[in-house]
């Protein structure tokens, strides 16, 4: 028999659809695969097309927020108060204030009036200065004033008596520095001699020129002591001025400073016989996310007697005060 099974003969059609059956599905399924990958690289090409689009659009958007020019994290915006233009002003507060503008082109310039700073007392302090906001005098609103507008927005911040003596791009400070403020002077006072020249602390920074980082602790922590001062019935430049940023100022660098509550009970029971600074000048304070750079007095402040007095405090002048 050449077939000597005719079950096996019989069953040979069926085997034989099943096979090709089983081969066209297998066809097809590459031909689905094949179109699958093809989409996807078609899709794939789109999508990049669109980010591409999306950065581009990013670009244009961001191109309306102000770029740092000194420090990297500090937007350089000079906020100054006046409430009427440049043609108002005095000549000579006028040429102080140009000078911010000529030394400084990449930057920008805003003059707050009075109206705007209500603004922004009652949109971003409305449960804390806000309820203070009319028992203030105009100076006592103008130093909280420097401390919100740069909590909020960042900046620098020169009084209208305060020239620009040194372009904020040369600036020869930290890039990674969150705030800039200056001694007032090069040492610290005795208490009689802190009388005598009638300044609020013994280690003063001025609040006449600073710079710092939008959300920084320091001028939360400032703001928040003038709203307690006021609760605590102070009347006095302790409200709002130098003391207070100077005391905000201390508790920052106190925290970051492992051993300063040591070195202060030293100094305190064997006072020093030469002149010193709790925290030395043109150096970087803080830890972690925050960064203090500390200007030296020379810096801020062209009385003679701070470089004759402290020598090394005698750095070169990065603005003037002229009062």
């Amino acid at each position: 028999k050449l077939f000597p099974s005719s079950k096996l003969y019989s069953d040979f059609p069926t085997k034989l659809s099943l096979i090709l059956v089983c081969f066209l599905l297998a066809m097809f399924v590459s031909v689905l695969v094949a179109a699958a990958q093809l989409l996807s690289a078609v899709v794939a090409s789109n999508v990049c097309q669109d980010s591409s689009s999306l950065l581009q659009a990013a670009s244009v958007d961001t191109s309306i927020i102000v770029p740092a020019v000194g420090p990297n994290r500090i937007p350089c915006i000079i906020h100054q108060i006046w409430n009427g233009s440049l043609d108002d002003m005095p000549v000579d507060m006028a040429g102080y204030v140009k000078s911010w503008k000529t030394k400084n082109p990449g930057c920008e310039h805003r003059l707050w009036k009075d109206a705007d700073i209500d603004v922004l007392v009652m949109s971003k302090a409305k449960d804390s200065i806000a309820p203070i906001w009319s028992a203030l005098s105009p100076a006592e609103r103008a130093d909280i004033f420097r401390y919100l507008v740069l909590y909020d927005q960042g900046g620098y911040f020169a009084e209208l008596t305060v020239s620009c003596e040194k372009p904020i791009a040369d600036y020869q400070v930290p890039h990674d520095a969150q705030m800039l403020v200056g001694y007032e002077f090069g040492h610290r006072w005795s208490e009689v001699q802190r009388l005598e020249v009638n300044f609020a602390r013994t280690e003063q920074f001025a609040n006449y020129f600073l710079a710092s980082a939008p959300q920084n602790p320091v001028l939360k922590r400032a703001l928040e002591m003038v709203r307690e001062r006021f609760s605590w019935k102070i009347q006095s430049n302790d409200l709002t001025g130098a003391a207070a940023l100077s005391d905000a100022v201390h508790e920052f660098l106190e925290v970051s400073t492992p051993d300063a509550v040591a070195k202060e009970n030293t100094v305190r029971r064997n006072p020093p016989s030469v002149h010193f600074l709790s925290y030395p000048s043109e150096h970087l304070y803080g830890e972690g996310e925050w960064k203090v750079w500390l200007l030296a007095a020379g810096r801020v402040n062209s009385a003679p007697q701070v470089a004759a007095d402290d020598p090394s405090e005698g750095a070169e002048l990065l603005v003037s005060r002229h009062n």
